[in-house]
């Protein structure tokens, strides 16, 4: 709370991963350490609301939102976790191909069994399934495939229009993901051509820093902005129970 507000961050939203469902989190090795136990639920939402006592003596908005991984068979799981505890902003992710977690460094070895071209469309389509669910108000780092600098040979144009055009379909905001400037690859979710494709279909956008230590809250603010700005953005939003509201991109 205390690196927010020296940060200049007026408005913090905590986003961790809702627990697995147990059908996914049974199936795949070391699960355990992708998102929080079951039983920490309640007292995370309940440490964010005293997070937000404190910020509010500090000069900083505590939101209180909930990330979740859009695989198919945790969905329902999902929806019913939605049903018994309320949000701020519920992000949806994907870092499951079938049952590999290609994002968590100590699977990388799965690269290989993929030709580079066919992985990030499987990925997108995947990203594009689970904007279509519904449960969504923001997708969450949208070109996360590419975290270890892996890169399709063939043109990413088509699987980008798709994307932005299911976001502009389902009514769903894109997240600008400033850790992909701390990871491999070098560059913010989504890159700046996606970015703009995005812009281009009308899809609103948030920013968000990923910060997992304080070190990290509102790291690559000005990044995000400056790209924002480039592709032709003029607002972002914030979402307060599950409500969108716009702001200015100079009033951030």
């Amino acid at each position: 709370m205390r690196a927010a507000a020296s940060s200049g961050v007026a408005v913090l939203g905590f986003t961790e991963h809702l627990p697995l469902a147990p059908e996914l989190a049974s199936r795949i090795p070391g699960a355990q350490g992708y998102a929080m136990p079951a039983a920490e639920l309640p007292e995370y939402i309940a440490d964010v609301t005293q997070a937000a006592a404190l910020g509010g003596e500090l000069g900083v908005e505590v939101l209180c939102g909930i990330e979740i991984d859009a695989v198919p068979v945790a969905l329902e799981h999902a929806r019913g976790e939605l049903s018994r505890h309320s949000f701020d902003l519920v992000l949806g992710s994907v870092h499951f191909i079938d049952d590999w977690a290609f994002d968590d460094p100590d699977r990388r070895e799965g690269y290989a069994d993929w030709k580079s071209d066919e992985l990030w469309e499987r990925y997108f389509t995947e990203v594009v399934a689970a904007a279509r669910t519904g449960l969504f108000d923001v997708m969450a780092h949208v070109d996360l495939v590419k975290k270890f600098g892996v890169w399709p040979d063939g043109p990413t144009r088509d699987l980008y229009r798709t994307l932005a055009d299911a976001l502009a379909a389902t009514d769903v905001a894109v997240e600008v993901n400033t850790a992909g400037l701390r990871k491999p690859c070098r560059e913010l979710y989504p890159g700046q051509d996606l970015l703009r494709a995005l812009c281009d279909a009308g899809v609103p956008a948030t920013i968000g820093s990923d910060a997992h230590a304080p070190a990290e809250v509102g790291a690559g603010a000005g990044e995000a902005r400056e790209a924002l700005i480039e592709a032709g953005y003029r607002s972002v939003l914030v979402f307060r129970g599950r409500k969108a509201r716009e702001v200015g991109i100079d009033d951030i």
